[in-house]
């Protein structure tokens, strides 16, 4: 695909706003009745709320900009030698947080992310239940919009609280290394959110680290990429280098950090790093 020319960034926000409102409709309409779940060849689970979310974004990212390609969490079959080509895309999760969902914790989200040379230039995230929205353009800042509220712009915390306040979902707590991670970390509180809100968090200052440790798709954290950074925060694999988007064939991210204290090296902390090995800094520090 040829470069998309005259990508209006701050342009985007209204409309995508409205797609993913729609999409966010579609999947409480599912959330109010009974559903069934069905496994995906990895093992992950599916609803009816997945796909018709997917479905409604297809169409309204289509309809807003036909000239760019749309990689979906449900339509994620596209070959690299295909998608390589690509220097703009539209990279969706239609429903980040399926086993929230099942749960019926109310922790899950839309995320919807335009990337251009692998980088996220804008992410949205919704969360359909409280309606509150978050997102942020490349060079405009970060912004959360509660249902029927201003919008307002928002930023990390730079420094940590004395106690670090962590946050991961429930599930992940439970993992060793992730155990192994917080026993070197030293004083922390947790704050147990589910989904792309725990880089929300991060992005409005309400926590300080985000450490993921164990298999993502590039869909759960673009979006939250461009708000976290546009927030003056970082989302980094676990050698404090950004993530990257479509570089690659497999659509796995490595393991990572969202943070907003870019003075701390928060790798310093894995256990194999305490060993041995220099501490490392972001580009640029």
């Amino acid at each position: 695909m040829t470069d998309a020319p005259d990508i209006d960034l701050p342009a985007l926000a209204a409309p995508v706003q409205d797609i993913a409102r729609e999409a966010g409709r579609r999947i409480l309409d599912v959330y109010a009745g009974s559903f069934s779940v069905t496994a995906k060849p990895d093992q992950s689970p599916v609803t009816e709320a997945d796909f018709a979310a997917h479905r409604c974004i297809l169409r309204g990212l289509k309809e807003l900009t036909p000239q760019i390609p749309i990689l979906s969490e449900e339509a994620s079959d596209i070959g690299f030698a295909e998608r390589s080509r690509w220097e703009w895309l539209w990279l969706v999760d239609p429903l980040d947080g399926t086993r929230e969902f099942i749960r019926r914790s109310d922790q899950f989200t839309i995320n919807i992310a335009l990337i251009h040379n692998h980088e996220a230039v804008f992410g949205l995230i919704l969360s359909p239940v409280d309606g509150v929205c978050y997102h942020a353009w490349r060079g405009g800042g970060a912004y959360k919009r509660p249902r029927n509220q201003p919008v307002r712009r928002i930023q990390v915390a730079r420094a940590c609280q004395p106690s670090i306040r962590v946050t991961t979902s429930q599930a992940s707590y439970r993992s060793r290394r992730l155990q192994e991670y917080l026993q070197q970390l030293g004083d922390y509180r947790h704050l147990f959110v589910g989904s792309a809100l725990k880089s929300c968090l991060i992005a409005e200052g309400t926590a300080d680290l985000y450490p993921r440790f164990g298999p993502t798709g590039e869909w759960d954290t673009a979006a939250a990429q461009a708000i976290v950074e546009e927030a003056g925060g970082h989302l980094t694999d676990m050698q404090l280098r950004p993530l990257r988007y479509n570089a690659r064939p497999v659509l796995i991210n490595p393991d990572f950090f969202a943070f907003g204290d870019a003075n701390r090296d928060w790798s310093q902390y894995l256990p194999q790093r305490n060993q041995a090995g220099q501490p490392l800094s972001l580009p640029g520090h």
